[in-house]
C-alpha cells in the first residue's frame, strides 16, 4: 500500500511542477492519439537505444580489459594470472630471483645503450663556467 501511495505522489508532484507539460499530454490524448503513440514509441526506441549502447560499451569494456590481460600473461609470463586466478604480489612467478644482498649506500650504474653520446659543435653557444655554493 505504502509503494502505491509513493507511485500516487510522485504523479501529483510530477504534474504540480510540469502543468504545462501535462496539459499538452492530455489534449495530444484526447485530440490525436497515434500521434501521442509516435512520441511515446520515439521515446521508448530512444531510450531502448541508450539502454542497448550502454550494454554494448560495458561489454566492449570487458572484453577490452580480458584482451590486455591476456596480452600481459602472453608477454610477462603465467604468473601474472597465478594459479588462483589472481595477482601474485610477490612476482612472476617461476621467473622470480632471489634479492640479492647490497650493502648501504653501494650505487650501480649500468649503461643502457651502445649508442655513443652526443655532442654539440664548438660553434654552438658559450660555455660558462660555473660553481654551487651553499647559502
Amino acid at each position: 500500500m505504502k509503494y502505491l501511495m509513493a507511485v500516487i505522489d510522485a504523479l501529483v508532484g510530477f504534474v504540480q511542477r510540469n502543468p504545462l507539460t501535462v496539459l499538452v499530454i492530455l489534449i495530444l490524448a484526447l485530440g490525436a492519439p497515434a500521434l501521442l503513440k509516435g512520441i511515446a514509441l520515439f521515446i521508448l526506441y530512444f531510450i531502448m537505444g541508450f539502454v542497448l549502447l550502454l550494454v554494448a560499451g560495458v561489454l566492449l569494456f570487458r572484453w577490452r580489459i580480458y584482451r590486455m590481460r591476456k596480452e600481459m600473461e602472453e608477454r610477462f609470463g603465467e604468473g601474472f594470472g597465478g594459479a588462483a586466478g589472481g595477482f601474485d604480489p610477490r612476482g612472476f612467478g617461476a621467473r622470480q630471483r632471489p634479492p640479492k644482498q647490497e650493502r648501504e649506500g653501494e650505487v650501480k650504474v649500468y649503461r643502457t645503450s651502445d649508442a655513443p653520446e652526443k655532442r654539440v659543435s664548438e660553434k654552438v653557444g658559450d660555455y660558462v663556467d660555473f660553481e654551487e655554493t651553499r647559502e
